[in-house]
């Protein structure tokens, strides 16, 4: 026969030890003080502006070529991006015509080459120049024109708001770049 023993207290869960509670703090304070510091920096270089800005969009030099056809002639303009992201033009409307679109020519020697694109990139800090060997805006079916008249256009982009400007009809040739500098 046994002795008789007093029943045990129900058993509670042991502390972890010191040294193991140390351990799993130092494996998490790595990563949290690295998200915290780069927070931090991103932060500041938000708020002192550098962290870089929308595109900034400027039209000038708009024109229109006085059509040699009756099937179409072309626009152009030049657009300056002085923001530090890059953005597209993407659509074109103007009351002349409700047939729009874009054409990138190249040329190779005397041999030149014409396709239709949906977009004409503009480039941060930088400018989409178009001319009649290059970028351009196609105007399907235009009415008759008249040298000197002044003819309105929205220029739709990706990333900024419209932007409303006009257009004067030239002779082909006749153009000369505003001074830039």
């Amino acid at each position: 026969m046994r002795p008789l023993t007093a029943p045990k207290p129900p058993s509670t869960p042991r502390p972890p030890s010191v040294p193991k509670a140390l351990a799993a703090l130092k494996s998490v304070a790595g990563p949290v003080l690295a998200a915290a510091l780069a927070l931090t920096l991103l932060t500041v270089w938000t708020a002192t502006g550098r962290a870089g800005t929308a595109p900034r969009l400027s039209i000038s030099d708009g024109r229109v070529h006085l059509a040699t056809n009756a099937d179409a002639t072309s626009a152009y303009f030049t657009i300056r991006n002085t923001g530090d992201a890059n953005d597209e033009l993407v659509s074109v409307s103007t009351p002349i015509t409700t047939d729009v679109g874009f054409s990138f020519h190249t040329y190779t020697g005397y041999a030149g080459r014409m396709w239709m694109t949906k977009a004409l990139p503009i480039p941060a800090n930088g400018l989409l120049g178009m001319t009649a060997s290059g970028a351009n805006i196609m105007l399907g079916t235009p009415p008759k024109l008249t040298p000197g008249q002044t003819i309105p256009f929205t220029l739709r982009f990706r990333h900024s708001p419209p932007i409303h400007t006009t257009a004067v009809v030239i002779r082909p040739g006749t153009w000369t770049p505003a001074r830039t500098s």
